[in-house]
């Protein structure tokens, strides 16, 4: 596009195999091991796409050979300050969790916190044991997990199409391929050039948008739709054509959420509506606004303490009908309130600011597109919890962290191809 100059370009005139040739060599050195390692709570979000039991194998999996890995060395050296939230935030939540009215469930949901929070420092330790770690090559390998992400998300939404109580609202999950799909821009301007890469891009996200839209689920399109707006910020510097790509995109999805999403139904009855706001914000939420009041007037018996990790469902703020009950309150500050209390809470949000902290260093030194992507795909996740995921859901208690390790590494390491 004339006058246009976007900053997500390829470095030479590569293509897709040369992507490929640097990635395998990446694996191949001395180190690939440990890149693999480094690396794999990237695929590990597409193995819980494809099955939560294959997602919790594959992370006791990593979680153990990491650790073995780190004991051998002896040399461990995790971040003080994250390490003393996490430690108070752990803490509080056994305490919880033992004063809770299910205690065994609620040790149960706080184990495996414990376990996805900690990739946090097993990324810490591992991106410092690469001598040359190559952030480029890191992020094209996540945009190679995005394409995968997306091929098993069209794949099922088509064989699942036919099927006569098709619910894939229900069936399907498309908000791993939303919130990876920064990644995965990242990898196609990487791998092809020029015009190619372009029409290839916006090919891949309108049938994305299509196919989240189609699933019926606003809150996975909302993340995509904030995920660009983020990206777009690092990789249009002119500001017209910045402000002109934003226009068009809000334009795409609002028309694609009037025409084809449940919410498109219940936005068309405001002019003529009536009735109360509140009812009809809670349609167009999904009654998650009914569920948030309830919480908010229906706190737990001790709102410092909270009623203990997974033990949400067992209180009435979760009950919407007589028979439409939820498992949790959709929205992560609500649901860290819920559980740990108001302390739990505050370790939970000093935990993760802890986290921005130490990368800080690391990501000053970087490109607008290797920030934006990392930012862009945070950004997706955190707009989706609010409305959804738990903060004890492995995107935002794994992925999250473990990007924010990835992007610390700081300038004491030689950054090969970046």
């Amino acid at each position: 596009m004339p006058g246009v100059r976007v900053e997500m370009k390829a470095k030479s005139p590569s293509v897709l195999k040369c992507v490929w040739t640097g990635i395998a060599e990446s694996f191949a050195d001395r180190h690939g091991r440990l890149y693999g390692l480094l690396l794999a709570p990237a695929l590990i979000v597409f193995l819980y796409q494809a099955g939560r039991g294959l997602g919790n194998t594959a992370y006791v999996l990593y979680w153990t050979t990491v650790c073995v890995l780190l004991v051998r060395q002896r040399n461990v050296d995790f971040p003080v300050a994250a390490s003393a939230w996490f430690a108070v935030l752990l803490a509080w939540g056994t305490l919880s969790a033992a004063l809770s009215v299910d205690p065994r469930s609620a040790y149960g949901a706080w184990a495996q916190y414990a376990l996805l929070g900690s990739a946090y420092f097993l990324t810490w330790q591992l991106v410092r044991q690469i001598p040359q770690f190559s952030l480029s090559r890191a992020l094209e390998w996540i945009g190679i997990v995005g394409l995968l992400s997306f091929a098993l998300y069209a794949v099922r939404f088509f064989i699942l199409l036919g099927s006569p109580d098709f619910r894939p609202e229900s069936r399907i999950q498309g908000f791993v391929p939303a919130y990876l799909s920064p990644f995965t821009l990242y990898l196609l301007s990487q791998a092809l050039p020029g015009k190619r890469g372009v029409y290839l891009s916006l090919a891949y996200l309108a049938s994305l948008s299509l196919l989240l839209v189609f699933s019926n689920s606003l809150t996975e399109v909302l993340t995509l739709a904030t995920a660009l707006t983020v990206l777009a910020f690092f990789v249009i510097p002119n500001t017209r054509w910045l402000v002109l790509s934003l226009g068009a995109v809000g334009v795409f999805f609002i028309a694609l959420i009037g025409l084809f999403d449940p919410a498109g139904a219940v936005l068309s009855q405001i002019p003529g509506h009536d009735g109360s706001w509140f009812s009809l914000l809670d349609k167009l939420s999904s009654h998650r606004t009914q569920i948030w009041y309830q919480a908010l007037t229906v706190p737990p018996p001790n709102p410092w303490l909270g009623v203990g990790p997974g033990n949400v469902g067992l209180y009435p703020p979760v009950i919407i009908t007589e028979t439409h009950i939820v498992r949790h309150l959709h929205n992560l500050l609500l649901d860290c309130w819920y559980e740990l209390g108001v302390v739990g809470l505050l370790a939970f949000l000093s935990f993760y600011a802890v986290q921005i902290r130490a990368m800080r260093l690391g990501v000053k030194e970087m490109s607008a597109p290797h920030r934006g992507v990392m930012y862009a795909s945070v950004a997706g996740i955190f707009v989706a919890a609010m409305l959804e995921q738990s903060h004890r859901s492995h995107h935002v208690a794994m992925f999250v962290p473990f990007l924010f390790a990835l992007y610390s590494h700081g300038s004491g390491h030689t950054r090969h191809g970046d």
